[in-house]
């Protein structure tokens, strides 16, 4: 059932990118700062302090040329630590929206995924013997619903071909993440980092 559901996320992006010919993909790197919140809270509205740290990684096919109005899908893979909770694994798509305004972009990005959480402290349970023993765990499996508000700056290169600046605030949603307990868990990530140009098809 788990991976009907992937393969249904993924399908888009497949089109995509059965699609195109010879399109120019980007490659975008982030790091960014994951916290426990609502959108609006935490430093400025959008720092989650204590800082958890993530890297991201992505590429993204357009839908359309038009020089202005650019929609597009993503693949991305990210990871996250989030102290004493857990580690994060996320592989997730992408249906986004960007305007250019000069060197400027700015836009909207919807979309789903996994997520793997895998406990970042130690799980004990009460054996038969009445004493506790530790239990290893590989983590379980997770669905991610995820929104982003991202902004770019082009700081090299031609409007086709950018080296891009990007900074991007996402919300997502984590869940099951304790079923009959905690049904759910809002995300906020402040990303940070660039895209470039890399490769053909």
């Amino acid at each position: 059932m788990r991976f009907r559901l992937l393969f249904l996320l993924f399908a888009p992006l497949t089109i995509a990118v059965m699609g195109q010919e010879k399109a120019q993909l980007p490659l975008e790197f982030t790091v960014f700062d994951n916290a426990t919140l609502l959108p609006g809270s935490g430093a400025l509205g959008v720092l989650g302090i204590p800082v958890h740290p993530g890297l991201s990684a992505g590429t993204e096919w357009r839908y359309n040329h038009h020089p202005k109005n650019v929609w597009y899908q993503t693949a991305r893979a990210a990871y996250h630590y989030h102290k004493y909770v857990q580690h994060s694994v996320q592989l997730y798509s992408e249906f986004g929206y960007r305007r250019q305004l000069g060197r400027f972009d700015t836009g909207l990005r919807l979309g789903a995924g996994y997520l793997h959480a895998i406990p970042a402290n130690k799980i004990f349970k009460l054996n038969d013997q009445g004493r506790y023993e530790r239990q290893r765990s590989i983590g379980r499996p997770q669905f991610m619903a995820t929104s982003a508000l991202a902004l770019g700056f082009r700081v090299a290169g031609e409007p086709v071909r950018p080296v891009r600046a990007v900074l991007a605030y996402q919300f997502y949603l984590q869940m099951p993440f304790s079923p009959g307990y905690v049904p759910l868990v809002p995300n906020s990530a402040l990303h940070l980092g660039l895209s470039f140009p890399c490769f053909k098809r």
